[in-house]
C-alpha cells in the first residue's frame, strides 16, 4: 500500500509537470511576444481634435500590422499632455515604466514637443518627434521626425527672407511660430505682422475659432510623407468617418518606420543605429499664398 501510494504520488506530479510543459509549449507556438509603442499627444483641451487625428492614425497602422499576424504583436500606450508643457514633460517618464515600450511617439505641438524633449532624452527609448523642434541630443535616440526649427526657416527663407523659429512668448518681431496654437493666435490679433508664416500649428482645426481670417493669409507648413499606401486615404475613411489631415498622415508614416525599427531589432529592441536609417518626410507649404 505504501510503495502503491508513493508510486502515485510520483506519477501524479511527472503529470503535472507534463501538462505544464505543454502548455508552455502551446503558449509560445499560439501566442507572439507582445510589445509596445508610447505615444504623447493632447487628448483633451482645445488641441482635443488634433490629438485624435494622431490617435487614429497610429491606430490604423498598429491595427493593419497586427491583423497581418506580423510579429512582433504591438500594443499602444496613449498618454494624454492636455497640450500643456509642464505635463507633457512629466510623461517620457511614465513611459519609461513600462519595460514592454520599445518607441515613443513624441508630442504632435511644438510647445508640448520641446518641453518634453529633455525628458525624453532620459528615457533611452528611441523617439519619433512628432512636432518640429530647435535641435535633438547629439548622443542619438531621438528623430526630429517634423523637422527642426532651421528646416522651416530654410523653406520660408525665399517667401518671407529670415526668420527666427519662435516656439514661447515672448517674441519681440516677426517670427516663424512653431509653438502653441492660442498664442499664434494672440498674435494673429495683437501683431498680424510679427506672424507671416508659422509650422503645423496653424493647422490646427482650433485657430478657426480663435482667429478665423488667419488660415487665409498665413503662410505655413507641415511635414508631408510620400510613401503612405494608395489606399491610406481610404483606410482613414472607414476608421474614422473623416478625411485624413496632415497630423494624421504623419502619425501613420511614423508608427510604420516604428514597427519597422522593432521588427528588424535584435530582440525587437532598436538601437540608435537604427535610427539613423530612418527617412524623415520632406517639409510642405500648404498654404503658399500671400
Amino acid at each position: 500500500m505504501i510503495k502503491d501510494a508513493h508510486r502515485w504520488h510520483w506519477a501524479r506530479w511527472a503529470m503535472i509537470a507534463f501538462f505544464a510543459l505543454w502548455l508552455a509549449g502551446c503558449r509560445d507556438v499560439t501566442s507572439p511576444p507582445v510589445v509596445k509603442i508610447g505615444l504623447i499627444a493632447p487628448f483633451e483641451g482645445p488641441s482635443r481634435p488634433l490629438g485624435y487625428q494622431v490617435l487614429d492614425g497610429v491606430k490604423l497602422r498598429l491595427h493593419q500590422w497586427n491583423d497581418g499576424h506580423h510579429a512582433p504583436k504591438v500594443e499602444l500606450v496613449a498618454l494624454n499632455d492636455d497640450g500643456d508643457p509642464q505635463l507633457a514633460a512629466t510623461l517620457p517618464a511614465q513611459l519609461a515604466q513600462d519595460p514592454d515600450i520599445r518607441v515613443i511617439l513624441g508630442p504632435p505641438q511644438g510647445h508640448t514637443a520641446m518641453a518634453a524633449l529633455p525628458a525624453l532624452a532620459k528615457t533611452g527609448i528611441p523617439t519619433l518627434l512628432l512636432a518640429p523642434v530647435s535641435s535633438v541630443p547629439p548622443q542619438g535616440g531621438i528623430v526630429p521626425y517634423a523637422g527642426l526649427g532651421e528646416d522651416y526657416q530654410q523653406l520660408f527663407q525665399p517667401l518671407v527672407g529670415t526668420l527666427q523659429p519662435a516656439w514661447f512668448l515672448p517674441v519681440q518681431g516677426p517670427v516663424l511660430w512653431l509653438g502653441d496654437p492660442l498664442s499664434l493666435a494672440e498674435l494673429a490679433q495683437n501683431h498680424p505682422e510679427w506672424v507671416p508664416a508659422a509650422g503645423p500649428v496653424a493647422g490646427e482645426a482650433v485657430l478657426q475659432g480663435w482667429a478665423p481670417d488667419l488660415a487665409q493669409r498665413i503662410l505655413w507648413a507641415a511635414p508631408q510623407p510620400h510613401d503612405l499606401p494608395s489606399d491610406f486615404a481610404a483606410r482613414y475613411r472607414d476608421l474614422t468617418g473623416r478625411d485624413p489631415t496632415w497630423a494624421a498622415a504623419l502619425a501613420y508614416a511614423a508608427t510604420d518606420q516604428a514597427l519597422q525599427l522593432i521588427a528588424q531589432a535584435p530582440d525587437d529592441v532598436p538601437g540608435p543605429a537604427s535610427l539613423a536609417q530612418v527617412p524623415v518626410p520632406a517639409l510642405v507649404i500648404i498654404h503658399g499664398s500671400q
